[in-house]
């Protein structure tokens, strides 16, 4: 197998596009460098349409491309029902995957660096959000899929431990927050496993102008596993009032949250830079390492 090479140009990226059948004018000359795994172009089509081109960065990101493209498949019949929409992939290469961009405005822009609440107020969530927050996590959970990717508890529990390790070589954690995750990683964990997007940050929401949610994106990090991740996202991004809410909804909708649950997203949001710190020391993108740094207080709280 030749050595992975990334594209690195807006030309290359539409000329891999091009070589899959599908022409792409760019809006402008400049690649989308936001994100860590990928990078993006945007442009249209002859007719207007509006596209996202997308190339690797590395190369352990073709294997994640691979698995999305299963969780796509999945997901995107499971939540049509609620009027969610996911990424259509048109095309999907080692090198490049282009879809058409899907019409609504995400919770959070980060454009300029940094970041830009849309449609909705964190500290105030509205209830059209909440209730289609909950719906969608609700319809993620009752997806059971054989072909999914599978987490079980005791790989959940080593993720936890290396980010641990991690975090000390890296993140020079006060020590009792230290001691916050060992008791955590030591406590009795959920018994069941469901499917959870594994990443809801509010980038990740696209809303309706009444702050519903109708697409999300990014589905790399979907799996069965610990049935609390996407619970720990809601507290870290929005809080424990709007953990609580949600939880309820849930609950009210037939999938159980029960104390000991919302208590496990609490320990899982303490422990994201911790998580955090594993996955740069893993893909050397030590970037990161600041940002966790300053997540120490914010996700203990």
């Amino acid at each position: 197998m030749s050595a992975f090479q990334p594209l690195t140009t807006t030309h290359e990226l539409l000329a891999a596009a091009a070589r899959e059948g599908q022409g792409i004018t760019p809006d402008d000359g400049s690649l989308d460098t936001m994100g860590l795994d990928f990078l993006v172009v945007h442009g249209r089509d002859a007719a207007g349409t509006r596209w996202i081109v997308r190339s690797p960065r590395r190369a352990d990101v073709i294997v994640g491309a691979a698995r999305e493209a299963t969780n796509l498949a999945v997901v995107a019949p499971a939540l049509a029902a609620l009027g969610i929409a996911v990424p259509d992939w048109r095309i999907h290469a080692p090198d490049v995957i282009a879809y058409p961009r899907l019409d609504a405005t995400p919770a959070i822009t980060l454009d300029t660096g940094a970041p830009v609440w849309n449609i909705i107020d964190p500290a105030a969530l509205a209830p059209a959000f909440l209730e289609s927050h909950a719906q969608l996590l609700h319809a993620l959970a009752r997806i059971d899929d054989a072909g999914l990717r599978h987490r079980s508890l005791a790989e959940s529990r080593a993720e936890v431990a290396e980010g641990i390790a991690a975090a000390k070589a890296l993140l020079d954690p006060p020590p009792a927050l230290v001691a916050r995750w060992d008791a955590w990683l030591a406590r009795d964990w959920p018994t069941h496993s469901a499917f959870s997007h594994g990443d809801l940050h509010p980038g990740h929401l696209l809303l309706a102008p009444d702050a519903r949610i109708v697409g999300v994106l990014d589905w790399t990090e979907a799996a069965v596993g610990d049935p609390t991740v996407d619970l720990a996202m809601v507290k870290m991004c929005y809080g424990r009032p709007a953990l609580e809410q949600i939880a309820a909804r849930l609950t009210a909708l037939g999938t159980p949250v029960p104390p000991s649950l919302v208590a496990h997203a609490v320990e899982r949001c303490a422990a994201f830079p911790a998580l955090g710190a594993a996955w740069a020391r893993r893909t050397g993108n030590l970037g990161m390492v600041d940002y966790l740094k300053s997540q120490l207080e914010v996700c203990a709280t």
